[in-house]
């Protein structure tokens, strides 16, 4: 049988099993789900229908590019750059080489600012999502708020790939125009008093980054912390008081080891706030709030 036969004779079943034998000799964490994804985007599929046709035979271009996709996963390109999109709030967004790939463990944070806002529901809140990337925080938090929410978001970043790929991502999700998207360098933009600042900064080590061979791909700005991991979160933590109203809070994405030094910033920068850590689903220190008391 040629090469040109064996292909056609493939089933969908066959290139799954396939795929998955092939990812699992590389360093992918996720062998099986990445070969299942990849193979659903090359069909256009959802996961249900893939195993209802998986008897059925593959089209030798499918194949083909399925295969390509699985040789650039195993080069450690991110799922979410081969497919150009990444589930995040229930919502599928546009990502690429010039944004992080939102984590879902980030999802615990807009739940956080959700919760926050309800107990304001009635207050025109003006939230900051600071280093926005693709827009996951800003857009998932419209999204979660619903239509008849008074408040707004401002959606800021320092790199314009990065604002490109938000500003298309709003331009499909926020339908009640709550998020506007600035290009700035954390808070310094930033003039008039807001209620709610949500951060994902870069929070890792370099030693970390070298250290995982999933990150190479991703943008080293987005993922870079400096010597310590705290560059970035530093910087907007001290300038926050400048321009956090009273009764306002923070959220802050960290490394689990970072939690003991991040808190005591928090505490100098606001001595009489509530300070609170929250743990992701595996139990890690994953993100700090600050609640600060009202002036009035």
């Amino acid at each position: 049988m040629t090469d040109q036969e064996h292909l056609a004779s493939e089933t969908i079943s066959d290139a799954l099993r396939r795929g998955r034998k092939r990812l699992t000799s590389t360093r992918s964490a996720t062998p099986g789900l990445d070969a299942e994804v990849l193979l659903r985007h090359v069909l256009g599929i959802d996961r249900t229908t893939l195993f209802v046709r998986l008897p059925e035979p593959i089209a030798a271009d499918a194949l083909a590019a399925y295969d390509d996709l699985l040789e650039e996963r195993a080069r450690d390109i991110p799922v979410a750059y081969l497919t150009g999109e990444r589930e995040f709030m229930g919502l599928d967004f546009e990502v690429g080489p010039g944004v992080l790939v939102p984590r879902p463990e980030t999802e615990l944070l807009v739940s956080w600012a959700v919760s926050w806002l309800r107990e304001r529901q009635q207050e025109p809140v003006t939230v900051v999502d600071v280093g926005t990337g693709s827009g996951a925080i800003a857009i998932g938090l419209a999204a979660a708020m619903g239509p008849d929410w008074r408040g707004r978001i401002i959606a800021s970043d320092i790199s314009p790939d990065a604002l490109s790929v938000a500003a298309r991502n709003r331009a499909r999700f926020d339908p009640h125009q709550y998020i506007a998207v600035v290009h700035g360098s954390l808070l310094s933009w930033l003039q008039d008093p807001v209620g709610l600042i949500l951060a994902n900064l870069p929070y890792l080590r370099p030693e970390q980054i070298t250290a995982s061979p999933s990150l190479t791909a991703e943008p080293r700005s987005a993922l870079d912390g400096g010597a310590d991991g705290l560059d970035l979160i530093r910087q907007l933590i001290a300038d926050a008081p400048r321009v956090l109203a009273g009764g306002g809070a923070i959220g802050l994405e960290i490394d689990p080891s970072q939690r003991d030094r991040v808190i005591d910033l928090a505490r100098r920068a606001f001595p009489a706030s509530d300070v609170q850590v929250l743990r992701d689903l595996a139990g890690l220190d994953r993100h700090v709030t600050i609640q600060t008391r009202s002036t009035s």
